[in-house]
């Protein structure tokens, strides 16, 4: 008897609770200011200026504005893409395995001067590119012509404003609970807790920056007087040639490392690129001066490439490589396909083939001290430019 009530007692006590995976759409937009327009409209073709990263959907995103248009543009019009930047706050380029099922969706639309879209200047598509291609760029290499702007009448006090629409779709996890005690239900609920993006990449960078001999037990010489402290764990997470060389080196002498460290000797890379090179094993991103748009970025991203294709950091490749693509010029062509071959980038060499084959600048490029510099070596890259000419 009385183990009968306890039990029924405990029935009564016992709560009921179900859950669901409900997939909803997710929207956000970001409206990108372009101030000084007369002047982006001079600036050099493929010149790019990319917005600050900023919150949409659940995600991160950067704009990249192109003023006069990126490789596949008309003249006289204007390029608008969007990036995926969660990689800005250590977190993978692609979406992640909730989110990649459906494409996102798109849309740039010119405001008028009352902050609305103009249908007219609107362009909206649909893409995986974001889903599994890191690093990647959707959007239109002919948003609008800067004729068109002026006939619009957006243009005010030479600035004008982009809106950036973003949908996609996620799954949620959602709790149903099912009890006749209210106060129960309400102290299951779930907390609504902000988890802020990860940091550990800031983390990481920190022992970098530390002072040598703290916590490092590795020294990279890269000749010239050029030391870094490292650890030797992480080296060979991140790189299986850096793996490789830690162990050689392990039975060798430590001295004129920090402490007795194990030396690591690196031929044949710049101190500069070294210095790059570890940024991007610590915190899986490029310096900040790579990020601005500077004159000797082609330089850097070329021996950087080189460097990552050496060490086996295909990541740190690819980003090398998208930088090259989108500083592709007539002085610079000759130089990016040489390095596509030489390192396997299919997608530089597609560019390059891409821009010389447009009508004048075959002659213009066979007419630029790099390409001249770059035949005595490579004799078969002359050979393909000319054949793409007689195609």
């Amino acid at each position: 008897m009385v183990i009968t009530s306890l039990l029924s007692a405990a029935a009564r006590r016992c709560s009921r609770s179900a859950s669901a995976i409900v997939r909803r759409e997710v929207t956000g937009f970001h409206d990108l200011t372009i101030d000084r327009c007369a002047a982006s409209r001079k600036s050099s073709k493929l010149r790019s200026v990319a917005s600050p990263t900023f919150e949409a959907a659940g995600h991160r995103w950067r704009i990249w504005f192109y003023p006069r248009g990126r490789l596949w543009a008309r003249p006289g019009a204007m390029s608008v893409y969007l990036e995926l930047a969660n990689g800005d706050s250590g977190a993978a380029d692609c979406l992640d395995e909730d989110d990649d099922d459906d494409p996102v969706e798109i849309r740039f639309s010119l405001l008028d001067q009352d902050g609305n879209p103009l249908p007219k200047h609107t362009r909206s598509k649909s893409d995986y590119f974001f889903n599994v291609w890191p690093m990647c760029k959707g959007g239109f290499a002919n948003f609008v012509k800067w004729k068109d702007v002026e006939e619009s009448g957006c243009l005010k006090d030479d600035r004008i404003t982009i809106r950036c629409d973003i949908k996609l779709s996620r799954n949620y996890n959602e709790d149903v609970v099912d009890d006749d005690d209210d106060d129960a239900a309400a102290a299951a609920a779930p907390a609504r807790v902000v988890v802020p993006p990860s940091d550990l990449h800031e983390h990481l960078g920190g022992l970098l920056r530390r002072e040598r001999g703290t916590t490092d037990d590795v020294t990279i010489d890269a000749g010239g007087g050029a030391t870094y402290g490292a650890h030797g764990s992480l080296l060979a997470a991140r790189s299986p040639v850096f793996a490789a060389e830690l162990a050689a080196a392990t039975n060798k002498s430590g001295s004129g490392g920090v402490r007795g460290s194990v030396i690591v000797k690196v031929e044949g890379i710049e101190p500069r690129v070294m210095k790059a090179m570890l940024h991007f094993i610590y915190t899986d991103t490029l310096l900040p001066e790579m990020v601005a748009e500077q004159e000797e970025e082609v330089a850097m991203a070329r021996s950087l490439l080189a460097a990552a294709a050496r060490y086996k950091l295909d990541r740190l490749k690819l980003m090398c490589e998208e930088k090259l693509c989108e500083r592709i010029g007539v002085d610079t062509v000759a130089g990016n396909l040489a390095l596509a071959r030489q390192h396997g980038c299919q997608v530089l060499a597609a560019v390059c083939m891409e821009f010389i084959a447009r009508p004048g600048n075959l002659r213009a490029v066979t007419e630029t001290h790099e390409f001249h510099k770059i035949k005595a070596s490579s004799p078969g890259l002359f050979i393909d430019l000319l054949m793409k000419k007689l195609a």
